[in-house]
């Protein structure tokens, strides 16, 4: 009996302590408020994420709180966390993924369980393209040749891409320029239409939902049209078993749409001439917008109607040289074919140079007596 009335008594004395302790706290929470507000300061890689968090006043542990946020909806404490104290909480968040959707919300975790606040969702910005300009080649009188690696498209879409230029420093698209219209993060192109002798800026370009971005700057020069030329023959007057009393060959440089420069020389068995058109000799350069033309006859005949007046007679060792003066470059080194005046008659080079693209050719005419 009397103890069953010690535990009744005990019973009464903690019913009246509880009692006590929710009338003086009759107000108090059980679960946390959590407001989660919009991310602000997006960039391509960070955000900042803001909140509030209001602890319960019923239960005052707290285990953690803060943030919590994924690529999927409805971010858990087992996806990635941001712990922050306090109430009106704010965080930085880098190392996010470029043009990517994240979904986040405030946490709040003690003894009694899990608690998330409202779900907000934001999307990283698309990056800056990285992009390098090609090493200027194929450099001639107007046109040369360059192009872009795109390194990293910033996560975004290539809208555009190609080459700009311009006599002045940092050229943009509103400049000279020429799209890419392939599908190649490594592109060519061309630019043409240049100035000779002139001094040209160029940048790669291209474009995503980001903007534009410019490789870095690549400088060259144009070539001059002044050229250097220099022709080598040596004569001889004893061919096919004929001795002719001398030799005898004229040269015509016929350079673009102007009248011919005319040369001629004649000599004996083993004689050399050496025909120069050199600044470095003392002499007059050779200027070539579009063609040189240079024709070497022997004899002293008709082209179309050779006589054998000179029979006997034949050039070799005949070398054509030439050079750009702007580059030092030699854009033509060539040994031409023999003429002879014989029974079969080789009497007529006629050599034609492009300076664009430094080709040529060489033609020969034949006769036969």
């Amino acid at each position: 009996m009397r103890f069953t009335f010690k535990i009744l008594m005990l019973l009464t004395i903690f019913t009246s302590c509880s009692n006590s302790d929710d009338e003086n706290n009759p107000d108090c929470t059980y679960t946390p408020t959590l407001l989660t507000e919009e991310a602000s300061n997006i960039t391509e890689t960070s955000a900042t994420f803001s909140g509030q968090i209001i602890s319960p006043t019923c239960e005052s542990t707290v285990t953690s709180q803060g943030f919590v946020y994924a690529k999927t909806t409805l971010p858990k404490t087992d996806d990635y966390v941001i712990e922050i104290n306090g109430v009106n909480i704010s965080s930085e968040t880098t190392n996010l993924e470029r043009n990517t959707t994240y979904y986040m919300r405030a946490f709040f975790v003690n003894p009694t369980g899990e608690y998330y606040g409202n779900e907000i969702e934001f999307t990283t910005a698309i990056g800056e393209i990285n992009i390098v300009t090609k090493t200027i080649e194929n450099i001639t009188l107007n046109s040369a040749t360059s192009g872009g690696i795109i390194n990293d498209d910033g996560d975004g879409t290539i809208i555009n891409k190609g080459i700009c230029w311009s006599t002045s420093q940092n050229p943009t698209i509103d400049d000279n320029s020429i799209e890419d219209n392939t599908n190649n993060y490594d592109f060519n192109s061309e630019i043409t239409g240049l100035e000779e002798n002139t001094t040209y800026y160029a940048r790669a370009y291209a474009t995503n939902e980001n903007g534009i971005t410019y490789g870095n700057e690549e400088t060259f020069t144009t070539l001059s049209s002044i050229y250097e030329v220099e022709l080598n023959i040596t004569g001889h007057t004893n061919s096919c078993g004929v001795e002719a009393e001398y030799f005898y060959y004229e040269i015509n440089y016929k350079v673009d749409d102007n009248d011919s420069i005319f040369e001629g020389a004649e000599g004996f068995e083993g004689t050399s001439y050496n025909h120069p058109h050199s600044s470095t000799q003392g002499l007059q350069e050779i200027t070539i917008q579009d063609n040189l033309e240079i024709t070497i006859h022997l004899g002293q005949f008709n082209p179309d109607s050779p006589s054998e007046d000179f029979k006997g007679t034949y050039l070799d060792n005949m070398t054509l040289v030439i050079r750009n003066l702007e580059s030092s470059e030699e854009v033509l080194n060539i040994t031409l074919p023999s003429l002879f005046i014989c029974t079969d008659v080789a009497y007529k080079n006629i050599i034609n140079f492009n300076p664009v693209d430094n080709n040529y050719t060489v033609e020969q005419l034949t006769y036969g007596f």
